[in-house]
C-alpha cells in the first residue's frame, strides 16, 4: 500500500531519509519489519505478521484506525483511504 501521509516525525525520516534518530533505537528494527508489511501489501487482507503484533481496528470514536503493536504501549496507528496509509504515527497508546 502507498502511505500517503506520516504524522510522526521520526517514522517519516526512516522512511523518506532511512534515518532511525528520531525513533527509540530498540523500536526500530520492529518498525522497519512492520514498515515493509505495510508497504509490500496490496491491501489490509494480505497484512500479516506475528501474533505479538496484535493487528487489528480500534473501537469508538477511532473506529476507522488500525493498529499494530511495536512493543510495550506502543503502537503504530494508520487509516486506510482510497487503498493508501493515511495519518501513519507511532504512539504511545493507552
Amino acid at each position: 500500500m502507498k502511505i500517503a501521509n506520516v504524522r510522526h516525525k521520526g517514522l517519516r525520516q526512516l522512511l523518506e531519509d532511512d534515518d532511525p534518530k528520531g525513533l527509540r533505537p530498540d523500536l526500530v528494527p520492529r518498525i522497519r519489519r512492520i514498515l515493509t508489511v505495510l508497504v509490500s501489501a496490496q491491501g489490509m487482507n494480505e497484512v500479516k505478521g506475528p501474533p505479538g503484533w496484535r493487528i487489528h481496528r480500534l473501537s469508538g470514536d477511532r473506529s476507522e484506525t488500525w493498529s499494530i503493536s511495536v512493543s510495550g504501549n506502543w503502537r503504530i496507528t494508520f487509516r486506510i483511504e482510497d487503498d493508501a496509509i493515511q495519518d501513519l504515527d507511532l504512539e504511545d497508546y493507552h
